[in-house]
């Protein structure tokens, strides 16, 4: 018999009613079911405009053997409930127990997004109530939960389920982690003595000052000391500047508190308060001083697993910066993604690559350069600084909000633990996008290419219109905005999966993302948070600490690939140069190397390793067009462009001598002249302006916002000028504040001071604030309409400021596209001039 669904309405009733927490979804009175629409939904399903939705329980009988869930494997859509047979439950292979009927399995992969911690089949010898060999299950999907939730019975049999599940994985992770040392009875005693909470953001475990009648382990989550503080200590870390006297830390994962009670009375010595959801394992201090063999083992072993107590309180902070990141990394929630997509700014060049790379892929961008912006310490009390930007696209969180409310279960937990969407079950109610805190979650059209009305879409360039796009210095229009309202989908970032990048079965090990391949620079890498970030890793417990990895090389901390680049690069032109230069003065640049070869003089060799070089160098522009298919990460395919385009310049220059073969010869050097400078141009560009703007803009912020800003900006300077008719006040905006803040020389200062606008506002303002006074004496209103005016024209001459360095980096491609352009057409027509003159004539 092969595993079959029942669609019997009566027998599904019939289960449901079997099974005592979900009893109640069948409760009948004066008439009609107590729980009628969940119970239509769930069992039945419903159509809402059009659009099935539901039915969620499905009753399922499974043949003997049949394998139901598996070790290891991502099952966070489904739970299961046995109504009729057993089942055989294996940990590692080995049989530890059977499933008997009423109880729930699966609902952990659901509920904390682990992968299954057993597999679960169908015992041989398994027969429903009619005497059918096999096991009748019920299977439940993730929406039902929502509406389950409503029965009291269910919704307290899933709360201490989890509470029991979460404290026996602790205990049995406790016991991994102190290798042997704790035998199963001492684990049985702690689990006695322990409870398993979960607590919500902001709320207050302990107070400085309170006695420590509870020892804390922390399961997941993040927890806050603060010391020293008699003010509201959520925000102390903002405050520490203030007094230093107050201490103030980070404590994740694996850290254990309150071993100074034990022994005997004692008080906690800081105040402990949530940061975001946290679990975690209380055990009780009385129990613990009543069993001194207890007490002992739990002593030595914590103590191995966590630092966190090895300081009465927390000490004032080294670096503020560094305190100031981790706070913000665990406030926004960053740090709890489980593939997070990082850029850092002070190499990001502003090209939009990434995100054209993300349209190109998937026919609708799911990356927007706009999002959380870090700034954090490099190092411990270092003066370098690193600026990084969290795009606005998925995280794939630990504990996502956005799965929660999908009434279809299109959103759900795929292989991998990765968060994705199945387009054929979403009905685009939008659900999922406005549970997202982070906006990553958008709708789209689901046939987007299909013309409404107006002409068919044109067709992609392809042969000579492609190459020819390589060379193109027009600006690339941006996608359509998404208008429509009907026949929606949603989408998001579903890590490049099943597409060429990543075909099905390609190991995770090998994931390659197309935003990150696209990037020249290597600004942009996807990252396991909890290892990138430094300061929240350090926060962690030893006991949990070596179980972060990256998902691949951080290469914003080291990128060896790179590294090989740099040294074969220049050791190529040192080479080249070299050779060049040595055989030339021996030889002359006409003069053979080897005499039985005509084409071995060092002008015929310079001129074919360069033209050589050349061919390499022009591969980059094409490989910029590959955003598909693996083709090499651009950023090692940008070092190969610029190192191999010095070798051409370097051995052309040699090659060219010092007298000039004619016009067509001197045309060709000068346009590669222009190539050449140009580029090294554009190579200082890129590695000075994206530092000089990350140290003056704060959030970064796109070219068209600050376009839109200045523009704004301009209009409140001139509505200054309309709100009063004070001739004084017109008189001093026009000849002293525009003339000021709107002159070169303040331009100048944002460059080379790069203060923060705070501070350059204040200096603006005390610099006019004699004026103001003056004019305060006669007419109050016109005194602060100046100071508004000065604090408008200075903001208003950063944001130009910032404009500008965006041009700048974009200004050096026209020269340096134009001048290759001439440069090829010219090489073109000296080799066919060489060639006939010397070689066929």
């Amino acid at each position: 018999m092969a595993n079959k669904e029942i669609t019997n309405h009566d027998e599904i009733l019939e289960a449901v009613r079997s099974i005592e927490i979900v009893e109640e979804l069948t409760g009948y009175h004066d008439g009609h079911f107590n729980y009628e629409l969940e119970l239509e939904v769930t069992a039945y399903g419903r159509n809402y405009g059009g659009k099935k939705v539901g039915p969620y329980l499905h009753l399922m009988i499974y043949e003997p053997g049949a394998e139901i869930v598996r070790q290891g494997e991502w099952g966070g859509n489904n739970f299961y409930i046995l109504c009729e047979g057993h089942l055989d439950v294996f940990v590692n292979g080995n049989k530890v127990g059977q499933t008997q009927e009423g109880r729930s399995f699966g609902e952990m992969g659901v509920l904390a997004g682990v992968p299954r911690t057993a597999t679960i089949t169908v015992a041989a010898d398994s027969r429903t109530k009619k005497g059918e060999a096999g096991a009748k299950v019920m299977r439940i999907e993730r929406p039902a939960l929502r509406l389950l939730r409503k029965l009291p019975k269910f919704s307290a049999f899933l709360d201490s389920t989890y509470r029991t599940y979460g404290l026996n994985l602790t205990i049995n992770e406790i016991g991994v982690r102190a290798g042997g040392v704790l035998s199963q009875d001492i684990l049985t005693r702690l689990g006695d003595a322990a409870r398993y909470t979960v607590y919500g953001k902001n709320a207050v475990l302990v107070r400085e000052g309170d006695p420590i009648n509870r020892l804390f382990f922390i399961k997941t989550g993040w927890v806050r000391r603060v010391a020293g503080a008699d003010f509201n200590p959520a925000v102390a870390d903002m405050l520490t500047g203030l007094d230093a006297k107050v201490g103030v830390d980070f404590l994740g994962a694996g850290n254990c508190l309150g071993f100074d009670g034990i022994k005997g009375p004692a008080k906690w010595p800081y105040t402990l308060t949530i940061m975001s959801r946290t679990e975690v394992m209380e055990v009780a201090v009385p129990r613990l001083r009543e069993d001194a063999q207890l007490q002992q083992a739990v002593g030595g072993v914590f103590d191995k697993f966590s630092t966190a107590d090895d300081t009465a309180i927390p000490p004032p902070a080294a670096d503020k910066r560094v305190l100031s990141a981790a706070a913000k990394e665990i406030n926004t929630g960053v740090i709890d993604g489980t593939n997070l997509l990082v850029m850092d700014m002070d190499k990001c060049i502003r090209c939009g690559n990434c995100s054209m790379a993300c349209h190109k892929m998937h026919g609708q961008s799911r990356l927007l350069r706009r999002g959380i912006h870090i700034e954090r310490a490099k190092k411990v009390k270092a003066f370098s600084t690193q600026h990084v930007l969290v795009p606005t696209v998925c995280m794939h969180c630990q504990d996502p909000e956005c799965l929660t409310g999908c009434p279809t279960g299109a959103i759900g937990r795929m292989e991998g633990g990765m968060i994705d969407i199945t387009p054929k079950t979403c009905i685009g109610c939008g659900d999922c996008a406005t549970q997202c805190p982070y906006n990553a979650i958008t709708l789209i059209p689901r046939n987007p290419d299909k013309p409404k009305g107006g002409k068919a879409p044109e067709p992609p360039p392809a042969g000579l219109a492609k190459a020819k796009g390589w060379f193109s210095l027009g600006r690339i229009a941006p996608p359509e905005p998404v208008t429509a309202t009907d026949d929606l989908v949603a989408i998001k970032c579903n890590l490049c999966s099943n597409t060429p990048l990543n075909p099905a079965g390609k190991a995770e090990s090998k994931r390659k993302y197309s935003c990150q391949e696209s990037c020249p620079t290597g600004a942009l890498v996807r990252v396991n948070p909890k290892e990138y970030f430094g300061e929240a890793k350090d926060a962690m417990g030893l006991i949990y600490m070596d179980q972060t990895h990256a998902l691949g090389r951080n290469i914003h901390k080291r990128d060896p690939l790179a590294m090989l680049w740099h040294l074969f690069g220049v050791a190529i032109c040192l080479a080249g140069a070299y050779l060049a230069v040595s055989y030339g003065l021996k030889n002359t640049l006409d003069g053979r190397i080897f005499t039985d070869w005509r084409f071995s003089s060092v002008r015929w060799l310079t001129g074919f390793v360069g033209l050589f070089g050349i061919v390499v160098v022009m591969l980059y522009p094409a490989r910029r067009q590959v955003y598909k298919h693996a083709a090499g990460a651009l950023r090692y395919w940008m070092l190969a462009h610029v190192y191999f385009g010095a070798l051409a310049g370097i051995l052309l220059f040699i090659h060219g001598g010092f007298k000039s073969g004619g016009l067509l010869t001197t045309f060709l050097m000068i346009s590669f002249d222009l190539v050449i400078a140009s580029g090294i141009f554009g190579i200082v560009c890129y590695l000075l302006v994206p530092r000089i703007m990350t140290s003056i803009e704060g959030d970064p912020l796109l070219y068209e916002d600050l376009r839109a800003r200045a523009h704004e900006l301009r209009g409140e300077l001139a509505d200054v000028g309309r709100r009063s008719t004070n001739a004084d006040l017109q008189n001093i905006i026009r000849s002293k504040v525009r003339s000021r803040f709107l002159s070169f020389r303040y331009l100048l200062r944002q460059y080379v001071r790069r203060e923060p606008l705070d501070n350059l506002l204040a200096a603006a303002r005390a610099e006019f604030k004699p004026d103001a006074d003056k004019l305060r004496q006669t007419d109050a209103r016109s005194a602060r309409l100046l100071l508004e005016a000065v604090e408008t024209t200075a903001t208003l001459r950063r944001v130009e400021s910032l404009i500008y360095c965006h041009q700048l980096l974009k200004m050096w491609l026209a020269p340096h596209v134009v001048s290759t352009s001439l440069m090829l057409a010219l090489m073109i027509v000296h080799m066919v001039q060489v060639f006939y003159f010397a070689v066929w004539k």
